[in-house]
């Protein structure tokens, strides 16, 4: 599977420009450094964890291994459950030196696994931001990259809500 932009959800999006003033008690503040940004990603979440490159990470159930990918120059993200792999996805090279970061939701009674990646890049306007929502059998449901600057997911009782720094809002229903 390559990380791609397709969906099998419902979203939605809209503007909010006006509550750009909610991250701060100032109408103008200071931006955030992006690794600042990204610890806040999955905040809300019970079950949360970021990936450490060449070090397997364990979060509940789920192992991450991310390892290099000679062939395509960039990283393979191999994720387990209850030690059967449920995803093997190939990174590209804008998202090898990046951070990788993960939550886990039920909705409904299906368990949701999320992982955000965000590029090496340190300049917020030219970086980019990925995120794949998967059900807990590895099957692919939502996955997409974001050129604004995602500050936020949220869970819902029926999905997830994101915040961007612009004040824009998406809404993924599952």
């Amino acid at each position: 599977m390559y990380l791609s932009s397709t969906s099998s959800s419902n979203s939605s999006h809209s503007s909010n420009a006006g509550n750009a003033g909610s991250f701060s008690n100032h109408q103008f503040f200071e931006m955030p450094e992006m690794s600042d940004l990204s610890k806040t990603y999955f905040a809300d979440f019970d079950e949360r964890t970021e990936i450490a490159a060449k070090t397997p990470t364990r979060m509940g159930s789920y192992q991450f291994t991310v390892v290099p990918f000679q062939a395509a120059k960039g990283m393979l993200m191999q994720v387990e459950r209850h030690g059967q792999r449920i995803i093997s996805a190939h990174l590209p090279a804008m998202f090898t030196r990046g951070e990788l970061l993960s939550a886990s939701m039920r909705v409904r009674d299906t368990e949701y696994l999320l992982v955000a990646a965000n590029s090496a890049s340190k300049m917020i306007a030219s970086g980019k931001r990925w995120l794949g929502i998967f059900r807990a059998d590895g099957k692919n449901v939502y996955a997409n990259v974001f050129d604004q600057q995602l500050m936020q997911i949220q869970p819902n009782q029926d999905g997830i809500s994101m915040l961007f720094l612009n004040g824009d809002r998406m809404r993924i229903k599952l």
